[in-house]
């Protein structure tokens, strides 16, 4: 019984992560037979935000509060946003969308809500690579090749998860409030100004930095920035509270969405 037991685990762990790798090249195929220039346009959006961010900060005048590269400060800061209202949004919808795989088997609404997260994880870490390295390559920005890699690694591995997490509790409330997907996109928005996108939250006054600590996005973004300038000020970063977030709210999510799947059986 004592050997069974870890091989029927590895066996469960090894057909969810064929299930996960097959939804996730479906939702590629799907995502380019639809139409190829939405898909490549989805792809590179966070490189046209950060074009038009660009364009307005530098006919203002405005200079990158730390560094000598206003592109590569913005970048640094809008791809964990992105990161996470991204795939926090698309877990949302997935899981407000429960009902598309009750007629497949093996595969649960968690199953194809993962699948679609880490897929959007992995486009986004692409995207950031393309971007990082183009400022290194092309703008002849030094400081673009990241001298902590592992820091950036981990801040975007605990900002996906966060994100996931988040998306998982949004799903549930949405299921029971059909509005709540208006509320949460008009909140996400809203964390462009409150996750240290535009600044350094150390360089803010302290009445202000009180409460924006308390946003789990910013600690991502100043984790991910420490990973490309040596001397970035950390006085406001908790890397604790981010991975607290983190973990917390998948296992919150996970409950609640194991207690809504029982009410539903529950319902039939």
């Amino acid at each position: 019984m004592t050997v069974l037991a870890p091989t029927r685990f590895g066996s469960a762990v090894a057909v969810q992560l064929r299930v996960l790798v097959s939804l996730m090249l479906r939702e590629m195929r799907m995502h380019a037979k639809h139409s190829r220039l939405s898909y490549l346009l989805e792809l590179l959006e966070p490189m046209l935000q950060l074009t038009m961010m660009m364009t307005i900060f530098t006919a203002i005048g405005r200079q990158a509060d730390f560094g000598t590269s206003l592109l590569l400060f913005l970048g640094t800061g809008m791809i964990p946003y992105f990161t996470f209202v991204h795939i926090s949004s698309k877990a949302m919808s997935t899981m407000r969308s429960a009902g598309m795989t009750k007629n497949v088997p093996l595969v649960k609404p968690l199953d194809l809500m993962l699948a679609r997260s880490f897929l959007e994880a992995l486009q986004l870490a692409i995207v950031a690579v393309v971007l990082f390295t183009g400022i290194h390559f092309i703008m002849g920005v030094a400081e673009a090749q990241p001298i902590r890699p592992l820091n950036v690694i981990f801040a975007f591995a605990l900002i996906t998860t966060a994100a996931i997490g988040v998306g998982i509790i949004n799903g549930v409330i949405g299921s029971f409030f059909r509005l709540w997907a208006v509320v949460y996109g008009v909140f996400a928005r809203s964390l462009l100004f409150l996750s240290a996108v535009f600044y350094v939250p150390d360089f803010m006054p302290t009445q202000i930095r009180q409460y924006l600590v308390w946003n789990p996005v910013l600690h991502g973004v100043e984790w991910f920035r420490t990973g490309f300038y040596l001397t970035y000020p950390t006085l406001c970063l908790d890397k604790t509270y981010l991975m607290a977030w983190a973990l917390g709210s998948v296992f919150l999510g996970l409950i609640m969405e194991r207690a809504l799947r029982n009410r539903r059986m529950a319902a039939k």
